[in-house]
């Protein structure tokens, strides 16, 4: 069994810091060095607009009311 060193990155912001790690282990250990690339299954919900704006005329809808 031949001995390596495997990163799993994803994207996220700690990604940088395993690569790093990774290298260093990798030259310390002598070992080859892999990265496997981490893709979430779940599909990205659209991101929500949370600024409070209601929509159009809906302000002086309410304001009547």
């Amino acid at each position: 069994m031949t001995e390596q060193v495997m990163a799993a990155i994803d994207g996220s912001p700690v990604s940088e810091g395993v690569c790093d790690y990774a290298a260093w282990a990798s030259q310390a250990l002598d070992a080859p060095l892999t990265f496997l690339h981490v893709v979430d299954n779940h599909p990205q919900t659209a991101e929500a607009d949370l600024s409070g704006n209601i929509g159009l005329g809906a302000r002086e809808h309410l304001l009547e009311e």
